[in-house]
């Protein structure tokens, strides 16, 4: 069956898309089957589908870049906090997201107000550094807020690096890898446009493809451009930049660490990672280590508990190369940051009634764990979108979205605000913006991974605000939601996690101290640590 459009014959495959076209509703006639604003997911599904079926849904991110303006706030928030003592003890009694470890660095801040993190920043960034902010966008931004959020606060700059427990290095690794990408990519191009004949041009796609095999768990990075990013503007730096006095009074004293802000992890920048060792804490989005694994069963959704492990099993990822954590992508002293995104929370976020999805997840298929949980839920999505099929007429629909159906940055933000639960599963690093995306929209996470350091780990409780699910348990997960988050107990279960989630967005927000308060607490503790006070 067809009919004729502005562009010609067009076969329909979807059945609605048919009678929208038979029925006169084509692009010739300017109408669409999207209503005018309304309440009912139902009418905004159809309006989706239409749209992906005249091929007008592409993806369409948009970049807003947040405001650092709070970022100076740290220190005035901690001494808010404890001039007014009381608010401290109504943390305590109250519910909320902090840990134990982080009620008692609060604790400690009220009694001893003078331990600060001394930071001496080594240099500044190069001009070519603030030329590049901007081309690479809000979501690989966190090197120049981590430079401006330490440069910027006077009570922890010191100007003697003798006295210093931290040197920080200043760079913009991330923004020079991002144009190295983009001229090798070039390059390769220009390889196979010049190739002579077929052999030529699948002997260069061989020996470019065995460059680019020990990245493919980090989002297929290429290699070559890590490689050389490593090797020349990292390593030119360690070898020529930063040596000073300054450095090596840092490096000769044991009660001195160098700070980096490095968006992607040690297992990357492997040449640089290994001049540092443990004398460098890394500030970080590379939130993937061994950490989840070590939770106990109660940490995870029933059905999902652990399988003794065996030598063949320790990692239990879906992929593979995703058990590759040597070298690992963070140690112990290293602190996780949330991405940044270009979402806040709303008034919208708050409300609950109105969602009638149960389940969304919407992503590229860039892991192993997305591929097997739109196996899982094989069928499903079809029949959702069916909207002659009584079945999807159901009052918790589960929407997992085929990886070819793009949904524009402000679609997929209206359907996580009409959701309930948000599933998070590994991307091409177990940390990804959307744990912190969905967070914004007031949807409760579903966490799937075997391998995430939630940013913050040890001053956050992200069991208090998220549900856990080991990859193990993803083929039976579509049990699992109807056996325990359907009906009115569902309900409850959920609404439990969303007491906490504003409070856990406001912490996660670039735009607001959160972020920079937990960081100098990090700092704060282990600036203790170093010089060797209880």
């Amino acid at each position: 069956m067809s009919a004729g459009g502005a562009g010609g014959a067009r076969t329909c495959v979807n059945l609605l898309c048919c009678l929208v076209l038979a029925s006169g509703q084509s692009g010739q006639s300017g109408q669409r089957p999207c209503p005018p604003a309304s309440n009912s997911t139902r009418d905004f599904l159809r309006c989706l589908d239409y749209r992906h079926e005249m091929g007008e849904s592409d993806l369409d991110e948009l970049t807003h870049t947040p405001t650092e303006a709070a970022d100076n706030e740290a220190v005035e928030y901690f001494e808010e906090l404890s001039r007014n003592r009381q608010l401290l003890k109504y943390w305590d009694k109250e519910v909320n997201v902090f840990t134990k470890k982080m009620s008692d660095e609060l604790a400690s801040w009220t009694v001893d107000r003078a331990l600060l993190p001394r930071i001496f920043v080594l240099g500044e960034l190069e001009p070519a550094c603030q030329l590049m902010e901007e081309s690479v966008g809000f979501r690989y931004s966190m090197e120049h807020w981590l430079h401006r959020m330490l440069t910027s606060n006077e009570a922890i700059v010191v100007n003697k690096a003798e006295v210093a427990d931290f040197v920080y290095l200043p760079h913009c690794a991330t923004s020079v890898f991002m144009h190295m990408v983009v001229q090798d990519e070039q390059e390769h191009q220009g390889v196979f446009r010049t190739a002579n004949s077929q052999s030529e041009l699948r002997l260069n796609s061989s020996i470019l493809r065995r460059k680019e095999v020990f990245l493919g768990y980090e989002g297929n990075l290429p290699a070559s451009s890590v490689l050389r990013l490593d090797s020349s503007y990292l390593m030119h730096k360690v070898n020529t930049i930063w040596p000073s006095a300054a450095f090596d009074q840092c490096w000769r004293r044991s009660s001195c660490k160098f700070l980096v802000g490095s968006i992607y992890g040690r297992h990357v920048w492997r040449h640089f990672a290994k001049v540092f060792g443990d004398k460098a804490v890394f500030i970080t989005h590379a939130g993937m280590s061994a950490w989840l694994r070590g939770q106990p069963d109660e940490y995870f959704l029933a059905g999902s508990e652990s399988v003794p492990e065996t030598i063949d099993n320790t990692c239990r990822a879906s992929c593979r190369l995703h058990c590759m954590l040597e070298p690992p992508a963070a140690l112990p002293q290293d602190v996780v940051l949330p991405w940044v995104v270009a979402f806040e929370w709303t008034p919208r976020a708050t409300a609950y009634r109105q969602r009638d999805i149960l389940v969304f997840y919407s992503g590229t298929e860039n892991s192993c764990s997305r591929k097997k949980i739109r196996e899982a839920f094989h069928g499903r999505f079809e029949m959702e979108m069916n909207f002659f099929d009584p079945r999807s007429h159901n009052k918790e629909k589960v929407l997992i979205f085929p990886s070819d159906f793009r949904l524009k940055q402000q679609e997929w933000s209206e359907l996580a605000y009409r959701s309930k639960l948000c599933l998070c599963p590994d991307g091409d690093s177990p940390n990804t913006g959307r744990l912190v995306e969905v967070i914004m929209h007031g949807c409760v996470p579903l966490i799937i991974s075997n391998r995430l350091q939630p940013p913050f780990h040890k001053y956050f409780d992200w069991s208090k605000i998220a549900f856990f699910l080991r990859e193990d348990a993803i083929p039976r997960l579509p049990a699992i939601l109807a056996e325990q988050f359907s009906g009115p107990s569902g309900d409850r279960r959920i609404l439990e996690k969303r007491t906490l989630l504003r409070q856990m967005s406001h912490l996660c927000d670039y735009a607001r101290d959160g972020i920079g308060s937990t960081l100098l607490l990090a700092l704060r503790e282990q600036t203790r640590d170093l010089r060797g006070e209880s």
